[in-house]
């Protein structure tokens, strides 16, 4: 198949990819999908390969993130790994191509390609209203991973850009006690129009043992086995931070602490108002945003 018989190709991803077909669907264009996590309710099209899906469509439309382990396509489906890179050689001229956290070498090779490229994840806009179903997933996995109330609890949020700061007005409206750690100046400010209290990454360390639960954002390794080592029993760690996340899994397994990393929570706790935050994007890039 070599022609452009699709208006959309969705592939792979979780949850948010199946609703975004089905929106798609109400509308009168055709789409193709591969590697979904499960069927969609709509009419379209089950594309036989990668590469067909590809060929044959105006637009790709790929998940967040478009990677796992390096450069593996973000997909459940299918036992065998796809690598992304067996989507540069079909993208054709003047293609549209969407995905979250692209790696730059596919954007220079794609655009070389004269393909269109977007990053979710770089337009502020919905990268501000995926912080919501983050916020709320975290919470979720706080409430149920946790032997402890969240209400009136001692919450450490590690971090405050945008996930952070929705996160501690999330857990503020819950009466929790929140303490904000961050480097930044600029971070640190920000917090406190919220905050009970904020200090840096150092300061949180010498206060860890007060917290009952502790919610990662930084993408980097904050929580030690040293750190570790000094928290409550009852403490559980929420890391919903991008892999392979802010803590020292392997030596909370060893000391026994509950800590968990979350990542895709916008696909597991609201798929659906994600989908439509990413359709209104892409919609909206299409109709000439990006210019």
């Amino acid at each position: 198949m070599t022609d452009l018989h699709y208006d959309y190709a969705v592939i792979g991803g979780d949850m948010r990819q199946v609703y975004l077909v089905q929106e798609l669907a109400k509308e009168d264009i055709k789409i193709c999908h591969f590697a979904l996590c499960q069927a969609p309710n709509a009419f379209s099209m089950s594309a036989s390969s990668l590469n067909e899906a590809i060929c044959a469509s105006s637009c790709i439309l790929c998940p967040i993130p478009l990677c796992k382990k390096g450069h593996l396509l973000n997909q459940s489906a299918y036992e065998k790994e796809l690598s992304i890179d067996e989507i540069l050689p079909n993208l054709k001229e003047n293609q549209f191509f969407f995905g979250g956290c692209i790696p730059e070498y596919f954007k220079k090779m794609a655009l070389k390609k004269g393909v269109y490229i977007f990053d979710f994840m770089e337009e502020t806009s919905l990268s501000i209203f995926n912080t919501i179903a983050t916020a709320e997933g975290a919470i979720c996995e706080a409430i149920k991973e946790s032997p402890l109330n969240l209400w009136h609890s001692q919450c450490a949020v590690l971090g405050y850009g945008k996930c952070g700061c929705t996160l501690t007005n999330a857990l503020k409206g819950m009466a929790c006690h929140v303490y904000v750690a961050a480097n930044p100046k600029e971070e640190q400010a920000r917090g406190r129009l919220i905050a009970d209290q904020v200090g840096n990454l150092e300061d949180f360390g010498k206060n860890v043992s007060k917290f009952d639960f502790i919610f990662n954002t930084i993408p980097s390794l904050v929580i030690s086995d040293k750190l570790l080592k000094q928290m409550k029993s009852t403490v559980t760690i929420l890391d919903i931070a991008s892999m392979p996340g802010g803590v020292d899994f392997e030596a909370a397994r060893q000391l026994g602490v509950h800590a968990f990393l979350c990542p895709g929570l916008p696909g597991k706790y609201s798929p659906l108002s994600s989908a439509r935050g990413i359709k209104e994007t892409m919609e909206t890039l299409l109709n000439g945003g990006f210019q």
